[in-house]
């Protein structure tokens, strides 16, 4: 009897996890509608993805991140979009994009299952996930590749606290997850501080040692799965020391005054700016409100991670859209108790009333009007896949370096601009693919790139009309540079060719 109650639970529990992932699939589908690299569209990438892609490019040739190709994120990210290189040249990416998306999804649903019904744990995922159209700002960050991480990590600190559930495996993905977090960026790794911390602090003071050692020793093994090869591929492959200078000494530089960016005021304004999201503040409010009904020390934890989390996004001081990626499952857990809450009510005529009040204020206000107006363009989206969605500058300056160069030529592109490496199949000279704004948060890196130029001299020099200066005015009147074409707008761009052949 209670083996055929057991197989009963167990189909329903697939069943609903079958439907749930086809719902999460398609709603996954649907919103990465969104990304510039969509099957549908394939358009221009924003700043930070073109790097990514970039130097993702650069190791298709035998290069290496960091050694050949300077940027200041983990490599895990590079990995990853060379990947989706291998799946396709351009688009390929956006299909790493839709599995961590739609695996994001999921468990975030899973997380609201934690506290409420099927149904309100989808209006949970649905809520959670319109965050999304404000942050996402095209795509490819490291913020959205970390997302299910941090679900996952989410999920299996608060089913352990809230049910005593763990088990090895769930501690090897789980510490796996913190690995590749900090390969992506270091300053997303709250939900990794305070849950273990707490649990850490919990487990010292009950004496309980044996399940201490068994949960630091998968969760520690976990993370080294992860970290401990990427690192052997680094220093194999020359790039350890400056994979360090790069992603650990620079970034410092990056989110300090020195770095001119980083003052107390920028990062209380930047607290505010992510703060000041009604959503947001609904689900601060509901974990204040459970601290004081039930589940205290859990939900008093995890007001702290929140409030974290909110620091760690300010560091910089800067206020990028897509640094608010990794709020989004951070707020699954504070809505889906509140609608658990809601479920609970004994008084019928109060409860329906309260609850139909609330759930129209979300589906109306949050919800409904980001997920309608996207679903809505499905068909438009679809009619116009074979239209061209890249920038006309873009094509004519990717076109115009290809006809000019052959395809082993190095070309530099004086500004930051490196999609036009991308389009044009051309890899760059010197380490610096850009140059800004990190020449101006440490001056020796501009004076390097500099001396690189004056040793490589590349056949084609792009430069980004806005970043035209004396230092490379100087270095293009005394070296032989041509202007072969340029387009005078401020957001244009000045293509120049060496006339003389480089010595």
């Amino acid at each position: 009897m209670g083996n055929g109650i057991y197989l009963i639970k167990m189909i329903k529990r697939n069943k609903e996890n079958l439907i749930v992932g086809l719902l999460m699939t398609f709603l996954s589908f649907v919103f990465l509608l969104e990304s510039p690299l969509h099957p549908w569209i394939g358009g221009d990438t924003r700043t930070d993805s073109g790097v990514f892609k970039a130097v993702a490019f650069m190791m298709e040739r035998g290069y290496m991140p960091y050694r050949d190709s300077f940027d200041h994120k983990g490599p895990l990210i590079y990995i990853l979009n060379w990947i989706g290189n291998r799946i396709s040249a351009y688009r390929g990416v956006w299909v790493i994009e839709f599995i961590f998306m739609t695996g994001t999804f999921f468990v975030i649903y899973k997380i609201a299952r934690l506290k409420c019904s099927v149904g309100s744990s989808v209006l949970v995922t649905l809520c959670s996930g319109s965050l999304l159209f404000e942050y996402f700002d095209g795509g490819n960050f490291v913020e959205e590749y970390a997302m299910i991480f941090i679900a996952i990590a989410l999920y299996s600190f608060l089913d352990y606290l809230m049910n005593q559930k763990v088990t090895k495996i769930r501690l090897l993905i789980c510490g796996a997850g913190l690995g590749a977090t900090l390969l992506l960026r270091a300053n997303m790794i709250s939900v990794w501080i305070v849950f273990p911390l707490f649990i850490f602090v919990k487990m010292v003071m009950e004496k309980n040692w044996d399940t201490l050692k068994y949960l630091l020793f998968w969760f520690v093994s976990g993370m080294c799965i992860v970290i401990i090869p990427i690192l052997i591929w680094l220093a194999v492959n020359r790039s350890l020391v400056p994979f360090w200078e790069n992603y650990i000494v620079f970034n410092k530089i990056y989110i300090s005054e020195q770095g001119g960016r980083a003052s107390f005021t920028a990062k209380w304004e930047a607290y505010i700016y992510y703060l000041n999201r009604n959503v947001i503040i609904i689900s601060l409010g509901a974990v204040a409100y459970m601290c004081t009904i039930k589940e205290k020390a859990i939900n008093m934890v995890y007001l702290a991670y929140m409030l974290i989390t909110l620091l760690f996004i300010c560091l910089s001081g800067m206020m990028p859209p897509h640094y608010g990626i990794i709020l989004v499952p951070m707020i699954s857990y504070p809505l889906a108790a509140l609608f658990g809450e809601i479920e609970k009510i004994e008084f019928p005529q109060v409860a329906q009333t309260f609850s139909i009040v609330l759930s129209v204020l979300f589906l109306a206000g949050i919800i409904f009007p980001n997920w309608l107006s996207r679903i809505s363009s499905v068909p438009r989206i679809y009619e116009n896949r074979k239209y061209e969605y890249k920038s006309g500058l873009n094509i004519t300056v990717s076109r115009i370096v290809s006809e000019k160069t052959d395809t082993d030529d190095a070309i530099s592109v004086y500004g930051n601009w490196d999609l036009i490496y991308v389009l044009s199949d051309r890899k760059h000279a010197t380490r610096y693919s850009y140059q800004f704004p990190i020449g101006n948060i440490v001056p020796e890196i501009m004076e390097e790139y500099m001396e690189e130029l004056h040793e490589e001299q590349p056949k084609i020099i792009v430069v980004e009309a806005t970043r035209y200066d004396d230092n490379i005015s100087d270095f293009l009147n005394n070296n032989d540079y041509q202007l072969i074409w340029s387009q005078d707008e401020a957001n244009g761009a000045l293509i120049y060719m060496k006339t003389t052949p480089s010595i």
